[in-house]
């Protein structure tokens, strides 16, 4: 089948949250070659709830966690004529060829790359490019279209509709910090005293913070408040669609290697990022311009081998001073979106 057949495309990204936001342009390149074509997207039932701020998107499909027969079944019955995997598992690669979905794409060297007929060679291991120019890429190689000329790389967009800004804002207010503490997991986060300082310096000048918690980092709030020396507001394990809304009511947000950084980068708020050495911030970083990052002064690791390494506390290297001024330095109309990196 070729491209101009693409009436009915799955894309599956059913990971974490800054996954699927930095797999969010995607569909806008698919419409922009395939303008008739319907784009679905399957994705974790965690994560669900962002996609109706994305464009170009005309459904969603959760992802049940069933077993492969089980997943083949649901998607059979769509009827869909190509589907590019972003996210590769060989759970989902069997789905996909199992649901006899004419067009699978995915990348080519993994064992059960045979399961796709178009296969991508990538290897994301080396981080050459970042993780959005992958996505794009793939489907790009993978479905055999060229993109529009001077828009190869996409930025992640969310649209907040104004009535949710409306009742975030009344309750939260506008143009404030947002300190978001937690961590995927994935990398070394900053310490919570010194999240907590750099909120009782950004309000001892006047500023004003909002802390964020999701459903993993309740109990940092009790930690929190031990330290802080000042009152911050508290936002703690709002829905995603509520999440996205109050940051896009700020004026910069301060995490660390996490989803809610690329959400910043999708609502165009700036965002400072606290990445540990074993990040690779080429892949990883906040897509575009106009953001900042921030490492502590260490040698680049593959993993952190724990504490048996002598810059075990290399996150506490990172000072709030260094923080502060890329905080106060925030521009939210200074970001501008780089679309060919």
């Amino acid at each position: 089948m070729g491209p101009k057949g693409f009436k009915n495309i799955l894309v599956v990204r059913n990971d974490r949250l800054g996954d699927l936001v930095l797999a969010l342009p995607v569909a806008t390149a698919l419409k922009r070659r395939f303008p008739e074509a319907r784009v679905t997207y399957l994705v974790s039932k965690n994560t669900a709830a962002l996609v109706p701020l994305a464009q170009d998107i005309a459904e969603v499909l959760t992802d049940p966690g069933k077993g492969v027969f089980e997943l083949a079944g649901m998607l059979r019955t769509y009827r869909f004529d190509a589907t590019v995997l972003l996210h590769p598992t060989l759970r989902l690669a069997a789905a996909l060829w199992l649901a006899g979905i004419p067009v699978r794409a995915g990348t080519a060297y993994r064992g059960y790359s045979l399961l796709f007929n178009r296969r991508v060679k990538q290897h994301r291991k080396q981080n050459a490019k970042h993780e959005l120019e992958y996505n794009l890429d793939l489907v790009y190689q993978g479905l055999g279209f060229q993109p529009v000329a001077g828009e190869r790389y996409l930025p992640p967009v969310l649209t907040v509709p104004d009535d949710l800004k409306e009742k975030l804002a009344k309750e939260y207010g506008k143009d404030f910090t947002l300190i978001h503490p937690g961590c995927s997991g994935s990398s070394k986060p900053w310490p919570l005293a010194s999240f907590a300082r750099l909120a009782d310096r950004i309000m001892g000048t006047g500023g004003r913070v909002v802390i964020s918690l999701g459903p993993q980092e309740v109990d940092h709030k009790a930690r929190l408040k031990n330290i802080l020396k000042t009152d911050a507001g508290w936002a703690e394990n709002l829905p995603l669609a509520d999440l996205v809304a109050l940051i896009s009511l700020a004026k910069v947000l301060v995490t660390n290697n996490t989803g809610p950084l690329h959400v910043a980068v999708a609502v165009n708020t700036k965002a400072v990022g606290l990445y540990c050495p074993t990040c690779a911030i080429k892949r990883w970083g906040p897509y575009g311009t106009g953001h900042e990052v921030i490492r502590p002064p260490a040698g680049h690791c593959r993993e952190c081998p724990g504490q048996k390494c002598p810059e075990y506390d290399c996150m506490e290297k990172v000072t709030v001073e260094e923080v502060l001024a890329k905080v106060t330095g925030a521009n939210k109309t200074a970001i501008v979106i780089n679309q060919s990196t």
